[in-house]
């Protein structure tokens, strides 16, 4: 990890119980995500890595949100 700072927010979060049920990490770049934290790996991870569309479906569906694609014809 080359901030600190980042790790410094990541640990922070996770070791807040309030923010339990908001933390949702995003995958946007193929990585190995562990090296940020071992924890991560308990998370629910949305991937937007291979395709964008997916991965809205995803987060939405996380936060109880229904999601429906515009149609490019319409």
């Amino acid at each position: 990890m080359r901030s600190k700072w980042v790790k410094r927010e990541l640990v922070f979060a996770l070791d807040e119980d309030r923010y339990e049920k908001y933390f949702i990490p995003i995958v946007i770049r193929a990585g190995n995500y562990r090296k940020f934290s071992w924890a991560l790996s308990s998370y629910h991870l949305v991937d937007f890595t291979e395709d964008f569309e997916k991965g809205c479906r995803a987060l939405l569906r996380i936060w109880g949100i229904g999601y429906q694609a515009l149609d490019p014809d319409a």
